[in-house]
């Protein structure tokens, strides 16, 4: 495996370097980037967290600490009711949304090397 997380491909960036610094800085896992992509592709919806662990294949507690390491991060809103914790997608601002934006581009097109970038961290 390679050890420079930024991948090449003939000596170019195959995911901008701003990108990869953005899944290096904020991302920790990759239930964490799945959650934020399935999130950010219905922004008007206050998931609940077991609602999100059951598509993330994770336990309720578990799913609940990524989502809550999301809205540390600036990426997620999060409220409590009757029945638990709910999320929202809810970058703090634009510059974040469109970093989120080319990330979910960019996971489309090179999801080994995004994933890789995530794994590669200790």
């Amino acid at each position: 495996m390679n050890e420079d997380p930024f991948q090449k491909f003939d000596g170019e960036q195959v995911v901008p370097l701003e990108v990869q610094h953005f899944v290096l800085e904020r991302i920790k896992s990759i239930a964490q980037l799945e959650a934020l992509i399935m999130m950010r592709n219905a922004p008007d919806t206050w998931w609940p967290s077991s609602s999100m662990a059951e598509r993330l294949y994770i336990s309720e507690r578990a799913c609940r600490a990524e989502l809550e390491a999301l809205k540390e991060e600036g990426l997620l809103a999060a409220h409590q009711d009757d029945i638990g914790w709910r999320f929202r997608y809810a970058p703090a601002d634009g510059e974040l949304r469109d970093r989120i934006d080319r990330l979910v581009y960019y996971y489309g097109k090179h999801l080994v090397v995004i994933s890789n970038l995530i794994h590669s961290k200790p």
